[in-house]
């Protein structure tokens, strides 16, 4: 049986990560769905300017700062290994090397002690290997110390790979921290402004008529609402405004042509896009 890989560890620890990141995008995208496929959105037709202003620019706001923890879980999801040179010679790595160091330090001396030194050893003896105008004997030489650096190698790759990941991880939660309160101001000002027509009604001081463009969307649900069509065929009933609610006009009396047992005068919500719903 095949001695088990000594980074084993390691590996797993970035297979964490990025099942973590998964989740987080997961949840943070479940968000904007909840909000967009729940059927909020179609409410914001229903208010008046500023709610429907106030409510729209919430909702941009949300799902803008949505995407900075969005891009930071991608990013980690999306990594892949670099490769050893990128890993010692990239600032992006700066702090990355400064972690693995102080870890190989404890193990190994010398320029062995730092991915640098590490990779500046393995380059040259890699330059000695393939140079053809070096002697048979000085060729053997470098491939056995290559050998021998080659574990040491793969350890700085994998654990500066996995350190560089859960930089990027520690960032990504530093960025979802510092936007959670944002995302809640900004989910609370987008509901609230969305079921403003879910406050209080208050009556008219003075009922007023009004008209509304007619459709059979609306007859079918003045039916709804208990008003047939014979009851105000061939005339339309009139629509008398008698309450309203904050972000939407509400409370409205259908009276048909000749009110009475058969024809009753019914209550809809009538709202600010002309949309009627029965009154239940």
């Amino acid at each position: 049986m095949a001695d088990a890989d000594p980074n084993q560890a390691v590996i797993g620890a970035r297979a964490n990560l990025k099942d973590t990141a998964k989740w987080i995008v997961t949840i943070l995208g479940a968000m904007i769905v909840l909000v967009i496929g729940g059927g909020l959105i179609a409410k914001i037709a229903d208010l008046d300017w500023i709610p429907r202003l106030v409510a729209a620019a919430s909702l941009l706001a949300l799902t803008l700062v949505c995407l900075f923890p969005l891009r930071a879980a991608i990013d980690i999801i999306a990594a892949k290994i670099e490769s050893f040179q990128n890993i010692a010679e990239s600032r992006e790595y700066g702090a990355t090397r400064e972690i693995v160091n102080s870890w190989l330090a404890q193990r190994d001396k010398g320029k062995l002690a730092s991915v640098e030194g590490l990779y500046e050893e393995f380059e040259r003896y890699t330059n000695i290997a393939n140079d053809k105008h070096k002697s048979h004997a000085e060729r053997e030489h470098a491939n056995e110390q290559l050998d021998k650096l080659q574990p040491r190698v793969r350890d700085a790759i994998e654990l500066s790979n996995t350190e560089y990941l859960r930089l990027k991880f520690d960032r990504m939660v530093r960025v979802t921290v510092g936007v959670l309160p944002v995302i809640g101001i900004a989910l609370f000002i987008f509901l609230i402004s969305t079921h403003s027509n879910d406050q209080t009604e208050k009556q008219l001081a003075e009922p007023t008529f009004m008209q509304i463009a007619w459709s059979a969307d609306v007859e079918a649900a003045l039916q709804r609402a208990g008003l047939d069509q014979k009851c105000y065929a061939p005339d339309r009933p009139r629509l008398l405004q008698v309450s309203e609610k904050s972000g939407l006009r509400a409370g409205v009396l259908v009276i048909p042509r000749d009110p009475g047992p058969a024809c009753p005068v019914v209550r809809v919500i009538v709202t600010n896009t002309n949309q009627v719903y029965p009154d239940k």
